[in-house]
């Protein structure tokens, strides 16, 4: 029988690490010396890195897209796992080679924005990918970090806290990216957000990795009493916060509203002599809808590739439109500010009598796509933004009049941003619109990510949504999340629905950031507090 001398290697604290040594004694003479303690110690040597890649896999497959949502349920087991009795340096490594991963795989589409449509060859796309992906995954290689610095036991409900307030700092440099948080996984299944309107993505986040904490726990021979009662608390905080969603507020009469999906691919856009096609194209849905008794339509964003605010001639071509056919356009175009380099990414609201004086620009812009820092010094990256040099953010969220009730408008990018969207709402808006041009990403999962955020965005604030997107995917969102309405991509159509003007303030917007201060507070709390009892050796 095989004897196995193990030792005992003291860590931080006073904790330690089991380390595999060579057998006393041969298995038995004419075998070879040492194979099964050396396959063990090249697993235990491996086994962090494998179990991070797999938690990197599984997060990035849980998302929009692949959409295989049981998978987020094993992400924080596998990282917990794999952190297991490593030092703070090793756990940064293994913790950033994960959140890599997970990057890379699901943000994949972006070797086709720039690689088919900024111009830059296929292997120099790559690397940039890579590039992103190592800077993205410093979040998971952070919260690694401070995890390895408590103690071991602490692991399993610490991890999820620390995960979810490193993704809602991501809108911060060096990542200015919110992109992909952990409640998107529950957007295809709306009895998952039910607690939305009281916890905001950042609690829905941790709810669902705390749940799948606790599943693994209870995995575990030695943690199994504190996998139950995690989890019997995550039940009882998702039934409390499901049962005080507030209930959908009605203001107003309810209108029906229509968003046109033109298709037009961004190669043909650029193309003048496209221009005519692509503007009848629009006039021909927007009459479809209007023909159909809507009363709000919503072009995607910079449907038409001419100027509303410069173009008298295209200017009354609207105004005639919405007099004769007695609806509200929302119009996405470049806007002109009073200095001479000043351009803004602006929606502009036509009604039956006129254009509505005043519009909203654009606040969040796209790092390296609407603004472009290095555009001087990376010729490569001119293509991403052919209109102008680069835009000049608005300064204000405003809320703006069409079909009898106030929209919040988000272009694109900021549906990203819930505080944009509380600030519409606490602003008096009672129907949302985004409007996007997703031509960029193809057929990947980024239409389907981007998809996700307007989701959780539509159910944080208890309001419809009206999402038109040039090449899909346009839809139209009730209050609880469910897509009521879609046009997939690649598709060209219309779609409509009746909508209902919300009015009130849900938890999740009026306590927008005492939320995510509260997550914020209680994860420093348990680090330092943590920290310093090992630092003490007690558990």
């Amino acid at each position: 029988m095989l004897r196995w001398a193990t030792a005992m290697v003291p860590r931080l604290g006073g904790e330690a690490e089991r380390t595999w040594q060579l057998p006393v004694t041969d298995i038995r003479a004419g075998r070879r010396k040492g194979l099964l303690p050396s396959v063990a110690m090249r697993w235990e040597r491996a086994r962090p890195w494998v179990q991070a890649v797999g938690a990197g896999v599984s997060l990035a497959l849980a998302l929009p897209g692949p959409a295989l949502v049981p998978l987020v349920l094993v992400v924080p087991g596998l990282l917990r796992r794999a952190l297991a009795g490593l030092r703070p340096r090793r756990a940064f490594l293994v913790g950033w080679v994960g959140g890599v991963v997970q990057w890379a795989i699901a943000v994949a589409w972006v070797l086709i924005v720039l690689g088919r449509h900024g111009g830059l060859a296929w292997p120099l796309a790559v690397v940039a990918l890579a590039i992103m992906s190592g800077i993205l995954g410093w979040m998971w290689a952070l919260a690694a970090t401070l995890v390895a610095c408590v103690p071991e036991r602490w692991h399993g409900w610490l991890l999820p806290w620390l995960l979810v307030c490193l993704e809602m700092l991501q809108h911060l440099p060096p990542w200015i990216f919110p992109w992909n948080p952990v409640a998107a996984v529950a957007t295809p299944l709306p009895w998952l957000m039910l607690p939305l309107p009281v916890v905001a993505a950042p609690g829905l986040s941790l709810l669902l990795l705390l749940a799948g904490s606790g599943l693994d726990l209870l995995l575990d021979r030695g943690y199994r009493r504190w996998g139950a009662l995690q989890l019997a608390l995550v039940g009882l905080v998702f039934a409390a916060a499901s049962a005080l969603a507030p209930p959908f507020r009605a203001a107003g009469e309810p209108l029906v509203a229509a968003a046109v999906q033109p298709n037009v691919p961004l190669e043909v856009r650029w193309e003048p002599e496209n221009e005519r096609m692509i503007e009848e194209r629009v006039w021909r849905l927007s009459a479809e809808a209007a023909a159909r008794k809507a009363t709000l339509v919503v072009w995607p964003e910079s449907a038409v590739p001419r100027y509303l605010q410069q173009d008298g001639v295209y200017r009354q071509t609207v105004e005639g439109f919405t007099r004769r056919r007695g609806v509200w356009l929302v119009i996405g175009s470049i806007g002109f500010g009073q200095g001479e380099d000043e351009y803004f990414n602006s929606v502009f609201v036509a009604a039956p009598g006129g254009l509505v004086p005043y519009r909203y620009d654009k606040i969040h812009l796209v790092p390296f796509g609407e603004y472009l820092p290095l555009v001087g010094k990376v010729p490569f990256l001119r293509p991403l933004v052919r209109e102008v040099s680069s835009f000049t953010p608005g300064t204000h969220a405003l809320p703006l009049p069409a079909a009898g009730t106030t929209v919040g408008l988000q272009v694109c990018y900021e549906v990203t941003y819930p505080s944009l969207v509380a600030d519409e709402v606490r602003r008096g808006a009672e129907l949302l619109v985004t409007i996007t041009n997703d031509g960029w990403y193809g057929d990947s999962a980024a239409p389907r990510q981007h998809l996700a955020l307007a989701i959780l965005r539509a159910a944080e604030s208890r309001r419809f949504m009206v999402r038109a997107a040039n090449t899909g995917i346009s839809a139209i969102i009730g209050p609880d999340g469910r897509v009521l309405e879609r046009l997939g991509v690649g598709l060209e159509g219309v779609i409509q629905q009746r909508v209902q003007p919300g009015r009130g303030v849900t938890p999740a917007v009026a306590g927008f950031v005492w939320i995510r201060a509260g997550i914020l507070l209680v994860a420093a709390g348990a680090i330092l507090c943590g920290a310093w009892k090992r630092r003490r050796g007690t558990p």
